[in-house]
Order: C-alpha cells, then sequence, then structure tokens
C-alpha cells in the first residue's frame, strides 16, 4: 500500500492493520477502542444510536470506495483491515441498550473475532468471492450475528 496515500491510512485502520501478528484482531481491538473512548459516551438516546447506523452505513461505503484504490492485485490482504472497524461496529450497536461495562465490550469483541474467523453461516461462501462488496459483507455478517448473540446473552443474563 502507498502510506503517502490518505486512503491507505484508513484502509489500514489508522495503521493498525500494520501489526505483523493477527492484523484483524489488532485492527477490531483498535475499533472497539475507538467506539468505548470516542462513540459509546454520545450514544445516550434512539436518536443517537440511529445517527450511529448511519455513520456504520457510510462507513460501509468508504470501505467499497476505499477498497479497490488502495489494495491493488491483493485480495483481501491482511493488511485491509476497515471492514473489522466496520464489522466491530456493528457488533456494538446493543451495546447501549444493555448494562454498560467492559464485560460487554469484551463479549462484543471475542464474539465478533469468533464469527470473522469461523465464518459460519455461509459468510465463509461470500469471504471466497473477490471484490470489494464481498471483504466488507463477510464482516457485515459476522458484525450482525455478534450483535444477535449479544442480544441473546443479555436476554439471558439481564
Amino acid at each position: 500500500m502507498n502510506l503517502k496515500n490518505p486512503l491507505s491510512w484508513i484502509s489500514l485502520g489508522l495503521g493498525s492493520g500494520l501489526s505483523p501478528i493477527a492484523p484483524g484482531t489488532i485492527g477490531s481491538l483498535f475499533a472497539l477502542l475507538i467506539y468505548y473512548f470516542f462513540i459509546e459516551s454520545l450514544l445516550v438516546s434512539w436518536i443517537d444510536s440511529a445517527f450511529f447506523l448511519l455513520f456504520i452505513l457510510f462507513s460501509f461505503f468508504v470501505g467499497l470506495y476505499i477498497y479497490p484504490r488502495t489494495v491493488e492485485a491483493e485480495n483481501d490482504p491482511g493488511s485491509f483491515v476497515w471492514d473489522e472497524f466496520v464489522g466491530m461496529w456493528i457488533a456494538c450497536i446493543p451495546l447501549p441498550f444493555l448494562n454498560p461495562g467492559i464485560v460487554w465490550l469484551f463479549l462484543a469483541f471475542l464474539i465478533f473475532r469468533v464469527f470473522d474467523i469461523w465464518k459460519p453461516f455461509g459468510i465463509k461462501l461470500l469471504d471466497k468471492k473477490h471484490g470489494a462488496f464481498y471483504v466488507m459483507i463477510d464482516d457485515v455478517l459476522a458484525g450482525f450475528f455478534a450483535a444477535l448473540v449479544l442480544i441473546f446473552l443479555s436476554v439471558i443474563f439481564l
């Protein structure tokens, strides 16, 4: 990637994709930290959550735009972690409605990573296809399933 291109820094998850060890996990962790320190405190009402959903949708389209402009010939390189950012933020959607705390943040991260690595429910089929949409959508679905599991766990334990 061309590090002089500002789009590359978004693609690299503000540098987290440059990690030599588990760049997807590091990117997800960085996205979670951004959520915790910059987004979570802003989500105090339903309307705030609606804006968060719009932010995620916008971020998805940003990923579709930057992927072909930063990745060149390689399909879904490990350094491209913007898809992890979007998926992690989707996994965080239920968090403002749950009992706030580090435990739920950790669970969102852990469950998202499990779904992103395991790729169940047809996610693996999408992951094998080439192109920006498929690179982004497998993490979107992993985030969606992680959010569903968080909701299910909250019904059981809260």
